[in-house]
């Protein structure tokens, strides 16, 4: 998702003056929801509150608050018959000129869910990269060495990796290792206090997964909570970023039943 205070603090930090476009408050149907922000630069823009014409007519006042000088500015549209946009609702808008960190408005960050990705290979890069943009707190996890570069976690023992995790958390296991796959699985399930397990694989490693975790005590009750394979089922391919957009939509269907 797009973090608008961490986007505006890095062009405040380059000299850049923005105006900072927040919608305060929506009545019927709008593009986007209230606490929705956006960033507006004299060049560029960041975010969105939802495009068309609501959006092309923020923009320019926005624009004109930089080029005016002027400090803050309230705008409140109809969207039928103020910008020819047929959604039907109302949308107040409230644009501020920023040009320092501290000038930034206290608004709270949305929490979203975290999601734990085990494995940093092709697919687990891939889903990590879907994931990303989406209403999700990602983390991309490796005990490879050449593979902790960039934004990969490194943990040592899969116990503990786990067991760092919050409550609610998403887990998906894909790493380059069956024994490890299992390790992991077996961590999550005993915790019990997750949203969600997935691991990628085919419908017989499942059977393979399944027999052995009987065999190690686990119930009927704590083995259907574990979904392999993963990904939307009509959704074929085997490529990284097929699979990618495939458990991104399953985690969006997922999030949204769980009201998270």
């Amino acid at each position: 998702m797009f973090n608008w205070r961490k986007s505006a603090a890095k062009l405040l930090d380059d000299g850049e003056t923005i105006c900072l476009i927040h919608i305060t408050k929506t009545q019927g149907s709008t593009p986007r929801d209230a606490d929705t922000v956006m960033l507006v630069s004299a060049e560029k823009t960041y975010g969105t509150i939802g495009g068309g014409n609501l959006e092309y007519a923020a923009v320019g006042a926005a624009r004109d608050c930089l080029k005016n000088n002027m400090q803050a500015m309230t705008l409140d549209y109809i969207l039928g018959p103020d910008v020819e946009q047929c959604c039907g609702g109302r949308v107040e808008l409230s644009l501020q000129k920023i040009t320092r960190r501290s000038e930034l408005p206290d608004m709270p960050f949305p929490q979203f869910p975290p999601v734990f990705v085990f494995g940093a290979g092709h697919v687990g890069q891939a889903v990590s990269a879907a994931l990303s943009p989406l209403p999700f707190a990602v983390r991309l996890y490796d005990n490879r060495n050449d593979k902790i570069i960039g934004e990969v976690l490194s943990y040592s023992h899969g116990q503990d990796a786990i067991s760092s995790a919050p409550k609610n958390t998403y887990f998906l296991i894909m790493t380059h290792d069956h024994s490890l796959d299992y390790e992991l699985v077996s961590a999550v399930l005993k915790r019990g206090d997750f949203a969600f397990l997935g691991l990628i694989g085919s419908k017989t490693k499942k059977a393979r997964f399944m027999s052995r975790l009987k065999k190690h005590g686990f119930a009927e009750a704590q083995l259907s909570r574990l979904t392999c394979p993963i990904g939307i089922e009509r959704i074929q391919g085997k490529e990284p970023e097929i699979i990618a957009a495939s458990v991104a939509a399953q985690l969006l269907q997922i999030r949204t039943t769980n009201g998270d």
